[in-house]
């Protein structure tokens, strides 16, 4: 329950970080497979619910509807992909990208996506985001940098990455349930995960709107820094924990 608290608190301050930081906390009890499984209902509904508090985001917002159908293309190349490529060496390549990322910002922290690219960038940008979901069960490291890049306000950044997150945890539901790895007993302690959830969930949306920019930037940063230490140990032991990002 504390995992789970702590998860979507940051969630609800962040607009993500729900299964990347419940997920690690969960698998060292239950297991991976069950912890991911057990997460499936309060990530889903944790993004329903940001969705809906922040739905004035929704206005004028191409850029996402973009991001989000292009996303849902690429996961058919990215399930070929999960056919053919070697998964840890992407695992390895998203750190990579991730690192990269975070090095740019060091060197120029003013750096940033100008309105006039979104119409170009936002596109292949949601095409990886799809790919590398399909693939690997990764999206954050692949959005997270882009929408921290359009130096977005917290709300609309919390709003596209719970609006992104919430199409790829629908369709990942699906699968689990036709894998049969989605149990009547891991639903039903996955609805019971909701009631620390949501209280911790509602903390998280009452303090993220009262931090700055520097401050709220901090936070995406973090998550992304605990993000790449996670996929080099991924890539490198080749444990398949392909679902903790989803």
């Amino acid at each position: 329950m504390l995992a789970i608290a702590f998860g979507a608190f940051v969630k609800g301050v962040a607009g993500a970080g729900l299964p990347i930081l419940a997920v690690p906390l969960l698998s060292a009890i239950v297991g991976v497979e069950h912890a991911i499984s057990v997460m499936i209902i309060p990530s889903f509904i944790s993004n329903v619910a940001v969705v809906y508090m922040l739905r004035k985001e929704m206005r004028a917002n191409w850029e996402l509807l973009s991001c989000i159908g292009f996303g849902l293309v690429g996961t058919t190349l990215g399930a070929w992909l999960l056919a053919i490529a070697n998964r840890e060496l992407m695992f390895l390549v998203l750190a990579a990208w991730v690192g990269f990322y975070l090095l740019l910002r060091r060197a120029k922290p003013d750096f940033q996506i100008p309105d006039e690219r979104t119409g170009v960038v936002a596109p292949p940008v949601g095409f990886v985001t799809g790919i590398f979901q399909s693939a690997t069960g990764l999206s954050f490291p692949v959005f997270g940098p882009y929408w921290q890049a359009r130096n977005l306000s917290r709300d609309r950044f919390a709003f596209n990455a719970s609006a992104l997150l919430m199409s790829f945890s629908f369709i990942q539901g699906i699968s689990f349930l036709n894998l049969g790895m989605l149990t009547p007993e891991r639903m039903t302690q996955g609805a019971a995960a909701l009631i620390p959830m949501f209280l911790a969930l509602a903390v998280g949306l009452r303090v993220g709107p009262k931090l700055d920019q520097r401050r709220f930037n901090m936070i995406i940063t973090g998550l992304l820094i605990a993000t790449a230490l996670i996929l080099v140990y991924r890539g490198a032991t080749g444990i398949p924990w392909n679902e903790w990002f989803s």
